[in-house]
Parts: structure tokens; C-alpha cells; sequence
């Protein structure tokens, strides 16, 4: 496994345990039944590479 995809893995693992949904607003994405396609996210995350 590269520096990368281990930096990337603990991203989502941060993002998943850390994250805000966003099930407290209206949004627009729908998956094809019709609910509602809600998204868990995390603003700031910067990574560098040497």
C-alpha cells in the first residue's frame, strides 16, 4: 500500500467517525427509489505530499 492510499484511508476512517451528516436538511440528490441521498462530509482535511 502507498503513502497515498494509506493517507486516503484515514481520511474516510476520520470522515466516518468524525464527519456531519446532513440529514437535518433538504437535499436535492435522490437515489432511483426516491429517498433522499443524504452525505457525510468533513471540510478542512489538507494533505501534502513530499
Amino acid at each position: 500500500m502507498s503513502y497515498a492510499d494509506k493517507v486516503f484511508k484515514q481520511n474516510v476512517e476520520d470522515i466516518l467517525q468524525n464527519g456531519v451528516w446532513d440529514t437535518d436538511y433538504p437535499v436535492r440528490p435522490h437515489w432511483e427509489d426516491g429517498t433522499p441521498a443524504h452525505t457525510i462530509k468533513k471540510f478542512g482535511i489538507v494533505n501534502t505530499y513530499d
